[in-house]
């Protein structure tokens, strides 16, 4: 099996990312002109055109539409590989929600980075799965309705949904622990994988005066809680978000019934031996969701707690969210062995509850 030119490939990458050769020229400190050269010189090797130019840039063909998905996998795994062989690059990367990220993550990180200052993490806030092969993720915390069988996983939570307001809305629009029929509601619509959940949680509380559609409308939940705080409508917020903004009496809650969504939250990787930053980030972050979801049992009331994940695997899932982890191909209800449970939670700096599988 003979190879292309590999300096042509990673020409070719660079321009198929950009489809500006002079962006994809600065990737590389070449010239424009080089990378027009290599481009042409790979479509010689293989005899077939890659791009079609443009007035303003390049347009890959069908033929290099399907060259390039596997050369930019390719590429990423090898870095990924090298990386993995680097043993003086402590940093990881983690995957998140946009709204988790900045409202849960970001005022907790400290502590990690006091425990490790060796380790350099960097948050990845997006609404996307992760590519474990391509995009460099070591790990990512998830928003799912069904386990994942290819991942190594520890199970967060249930996803609840609680109505929430400031204090003086709160005062002007609920009466009687009802919400008003003049409340305005904030929906978050951000994604295919998020909903609108009002007009679930309005159904189930029995209400028939309220407009499930009205109010308005955000990209981000973080969005919607701002405008809550802001005193601008009620907003449904997970509890994992709104135990925080409780606390700190920003938020209260508009109603103490929350709304079981049937979703829930993972934190997942790839199968495998992970490296020891990957490793330790993951461990306080499982005991930093075990100690979130007991706190918003405390903060929230019990609701917070009926669904919260490895509840009935026994003695160890009082806390909230299992220490231990998937194996890929495993069920998400069963337990796992001692020896996952225990890699996951020996360096936690939280106390860890019992082992649960998930994605």
């Amino acid at each position: 099996m003979k190879l292309p030119p590999l300096n042509a490939v990673r020409a070719f990458d660079a321009a198929a990312r950009h489809l500006n050769l002079r962006h994809a020229a600065g990737d590389l400190f070449v010239t424009p002109g080089a990378i027009s050269q290599q481009v042409r010189q790979l479509e010689q090797w293989l005899g077939v055109r890659l791009f079609d130019r443009r007035a303003r840039g390049v347009e890959l063909t069908e033929a290099g539409a399907q060259f390039h998905a596997v050369v930019a996998r390719s590429l990423r795994q090898i870095a990924q590989a090298a990386e993995r062989l680097r043993p003086e690059r402590n940093t990881v990367t983690v995957s998140v929600l946009p709204s988790l990220g900045t409202r849960w993550l970001v005022p907790r990180l400290e502590e990690f980075t006091r425990a490790h200052p060796q380790v350099q993490v960097r948050i990845d806030a997006s609404l996307d799965l992760a590519d474990f092969d391509s995009d460099g993720v070591d790990l990512a915390v998830r928003h799912v309705s069904v386990a994942p069988t290819d991942l190594e996983s520890i199970p967060i939570c249930e996803e609840l949904m609680y109505p929430v307001c400031s204090p003086a809305y709160f005062a002007a629009h609920v009466h009687r622990g009802r919400l008003s029929a003049q409340a305005r509601l904030l929906h978050e619509v951000s994604t295919r994988e998020r909903f609108d959940y009002w007009e679930r949680w309005l159904a189930q509380q029995g209400y028939d005066d309220i407009d499930a559609a009205r109010g308005l409308y955000f990209s981000h939940e973080m969005l919607a809680a701002d405008a809550a705080a802001r005193g601008q409508g009620v907003a449904m917020l997970s509890h994992l978000l709104a135990a925080d903004s409780v606390r700190r009496g920003e938020l209260v809650l508009a109603a103490p019934l929350p709304l079981a969504t049937g979703k829930r939250f993972m934190l997942v990787w790839p199968p495998g031996a992970q490296r020891e930053p990957a490793r330790l980030f993951r461990d306080w972050l499982a005991g930093a969701f075990a100690a979130a979801v007991m706190d918003a049992v405390r903060v929230l009331g019990s609701g917070a707690g009926a669904r919260r994940a490895g509840a009935g695997a026994g003695a160890g899932a009082g806390a909230g969210a299992g220490a231990g982890a998937t194996r890929p191909g495993s069920s998400a209800t069963g337990g796992v062995s001692r020896s996952a449970a225990s890699r996951a939670a020996s360096t936690t700096p939280r106390p860890a509850p019992g082992a649960k599988r998930r994605r």
